[in-house]
């Protein structure tokens, strides 16, 4: 009988819990350094249209799962409409629509704590194959989250990439030298449960 109970509770359900990125409090951006015009200048590219789900086991936290992210790159947004319309034709072409998109999926999630409760915070990482038009190359995020109530939970993602693994070739342009080959990823969200 007691075999039968402990083989009742490895069977019972996971107590799952989704949260869906909610695009109007969260944003993608890029962050990558050139010189322009001989000053030093990071460039910083943003987006809001981005979706992507959390499902959160709350009894065994270390079972989450996080869906594809999927980050709309013809909206990207630097402060200058020259490098918007170089990067919407040249650099990421998402001008195409078969590169409209940047999407990363995520592999597997190292770190998560054994248990957590609202008002939680914690670091983890997210490793998964990042694709940018046609090139898929692995990247691991660093993720903090807070755990801010039962239904919604705020974090920011960060990873660094190389340029050359996306093949991402920044055209000559007067004015603009030493783009860095380093380009920072990050994901800044709120999620909110479903």
């Amino acid at each position: 009988v007691v075999e039968e109970a402990s083989a009742a509770e490895a069977a019972a359900p996971a107590d799952v819990r989704t949260f869906v990125i909610d695009a109007a409090q969260s944003e993608a951006r890029f962050l990558v350094n050139e010189v322009l015009l001989g000053a030093p200048t990071e460039v910083k590219g943003v987006t809001s249209q981005l979706t992507g789900t959390i499902a959160i086991d709350l009894n065994t936290p270390a079972n989450t799962t996080v869906s594809p992210i999927v980050i709309n790159a013809r909206d990207l947004k630097t402060d200058r409409n020259l490098r918007d319309r170089a990067i919407r034709r040249f650099i990421l072409q998402s001008a195409d629509d078969n590169y409209q998109f940047i999407t990363f999926t995520p592999t597997s999630i190292a770190g998560l704590p054994a248990q957590a409760q609202p008002g939680d915070s914690f670091t983890f990482e997210i490793s998964g194959d990042l694709q940018i038009r046609d090139k898929v190359a692995p990247a691991t995020f660093t993720v903090t989250l807070t755990a801010d109530s039962d239904t919604q939970i705020t974090g920011l993602a960060q990873a660094t990439v190389q340029r050359a693994a996306f093949d991402l070739q920044i055209p000559s342009a007067p004015g603009v030298a030493d783009v860095t080959e380093d380009v920072r990823l990050e994901l800044a969200f709120v999620a909110r449960a479903q």
